[in-house]
């Protein structure tokens, strides 16, 4: 039987950054690096970029009874209808927003829940390049980086700035669009049309990486949001989306690796048959809500060649498990991640009371972190010891 020291090792040879980065790169960090945003025990500080001060949300006729889809320091300059006493608390009410490129999303309340995608907002292609001219933001716009850039100053070269692509990467942005079922059939029927999106989209987030440091931000990585998977298997078929989507990642991977940065992709769903061309294309790290969701054996093959973050799994064992099993689970997360040079790191679910996760449940990952997550604690032969299957 191994035993473990459960209090944390006061002792701290890294600093953020460079914890995380070795982590990255399996250059032996002294222990797991920890993305939990707005947290002060987090390694990882997030750059988000700001809407357009001229972005004008639900003043077109054809916007009315939309509110803007942004939850920090956007200030709304609300139309004639959104004055009625009735919205007077509108972010506390169901809703449908639009977002800058257009989109429409569902929302219920207030919490730092994204929503839901809601109904198209591009019915027709034959509209494409009028809503595109209309809805694309502008990536080079300086006032969308002064708050953050301004309010991490002091921390760079000591936290991991890791900078946003909002509000989901191409492939989301343009399900968006189109709606989810009809964007995978437009695979088929109107490839051309998905092609040129696309490219549109990729040209924006390259811009908008670029803007980072051309404005001073200067970021450590960056990190998109989407998922690419049901339970079962990966939306289309690998080949199918190798065909589609290598110009859009190898190309964003590429430019952050120009800019020296390294490239973090948030997926949910079950991918391990799509991990392997994200890995061929230069992705760096790999974040997983719910790791159990593709399955430890499953992405067995990639533990000591990618980066992974992982929460203690936000389907079953977070949310509904004992504290017991989420400080248990934070064990089978290092074991089947990470190595003993790196490779895995603790991701926080950023809002857990909206998915009802325990106070308790919380600590006991923390709690797990220590007793696990520190790298002078493990005994040599741990990493050798067989893993059981699930």
């Amino acid at each position: 039987m191994i035993l473990f020291n459960a209090e944390e090792d006061e002792k701290t040879y890294m600093n953020s950054s460079e914890r995380v980065k070795a982590a990255i790169h399996f250059n032996s960090p002294d222990k797991v690096p920890i993305m939990n945003f707005g947290k002060a025990n987090s390694d990882v500080v997030p750059l988000i970029s700001e809407p357009s001060k001229d972005w004008k949300p639900g003043h077109a006729e054809d916007e009315i009874g939309l509110f803007p889809y942004y939850e920090a320091s956007f200030e709304w300059d609300p139309p004639e209808w959104a004055q009625d006493p009735k919205y007077e608390n509108w972010k506390k009410l169901p809703r449908e927003e639009i977002d800058e490129w257009g989109c429409i999303w569902d929302r219920i309340g207030t919490g730092l829940t994204m929503g839901h995608p809601g109904r198209p907002s591009l019915t027709d292609w034959s509209n494409l390049d009028k809503y595109l001219e209309r809805h694309t933001p502008d990536p080079e716009d300086k006032s969308r980086y002064s708050t953050f850039i301004k309010f991490t100053e002091s921390l760079r070269g000591k936290k991991y700035l890791m900078a946003f692509l909002q509000p989901c990467a191409p492939f989301m942005v343009a399900a968006n669009m189109r709606g989810f079922k009809n964007f995978l059939i437009d695979h088929r029927r109107n490839p051309d049309k998905v092609k040129f999106l696309l490219a549109h989209l990729t040209e924006y987030f390259v811009k908008n990486m670029k803007s980072w440091l051309k404005y001073g931000g200067h970021p450590d990585g960056f990190i998109m949001f989407e998922d690419l998977g049901t339970q079962d298997n990966p939306f289309m078929n690998p080949k199918v989306f190798e065909k589609f989507y290598e110009p859009v990642y190898r190309t964003l991977y590429e430019t952050a690796h120009e800019l020296k940065c390294e490239f973090h992709h948030h997926c949910c769903g079950k991918i391990d048959k799509i991990i392997p061309y994200l890995m061929e294309w230069g992705l760096d790290a790999l974040e997983l809500d719910s790791p159990r969701m593709t399955g430890y054996p499953n992405l067995k093959p990639f533990r000591g060649k990618l980066m992974m973050w992982g929460c203690v799994n936000i389907q079953t064992i977070y949310p509904l498990g004992t504290p017991e099993e989420c400080e248990r689970e934070v064990w089978y997360m290092m074991r089947n991640l990470g190595t003993p040079e790196g490779g895995y790191g603790a991701f926080f679910y950023p809002d857990p009371l909206t998915i009802k996760v325990p106070k308790e449940n919380i600590k006991a990952f923390k709690k797990g972190l220590r007793k696990y997550g520190n790298y002078s604690n493990i005994p040599s032969n741990w990493w050798s010891d067989p893993v059981e299957k699930e």
